[in-house]
């Protein structure tokens, strides 16, 4: 795999409701030059196990036993990423198809 251009970053806590659609979300963009850092922060639901589910080669998961609060999360993500740029999508979000697409041609003009 080629490195990509945008390293899109999710921290997840507690999200089991959120966090498929909003990884399909990801998966599912126009803009296909994209890596997801997808960390389970700890999660006391079910999110774990459905990160776990979610078979894609383009996103690296990291599951952390204890939560660390969102900011330390984020960090430790941000060191994690190899794309040019950096997107944040929180794991109770969801893109829009061509949010990634637009972002960039935004900072390129």
């Amino acid at each position: 795999m080629k490195k990509p251009i945008v390293s899109i970053l999710m921290t997840i806590y507690n999200h089991e409701n959120f966090l498929k659609k909003s990884i399909n979300s990801v998966i599912n963009q126009t803009f296909k030059n994209w890596e997801l850092i997808a960390i389970d922060n700890g999660s006391e639901d079910n999110s774990k196990e459905i990160l776990k589910k979610i078979k894609e080669k383009k996103i690296k998961k990291k599951y952390l036993k204890k939560n660390i609060g969102r900011t330390k999360c984020l960090n430790l993500g941000l060191k994690l990423c190899k794309g040019k740029y950096i997107a944040i999508l929180d794991s109770d979000d969801i893109a829009r198809k061509n949010r990634i697409a637009f972002q960039i041609n935004r900072m390129k003009k």
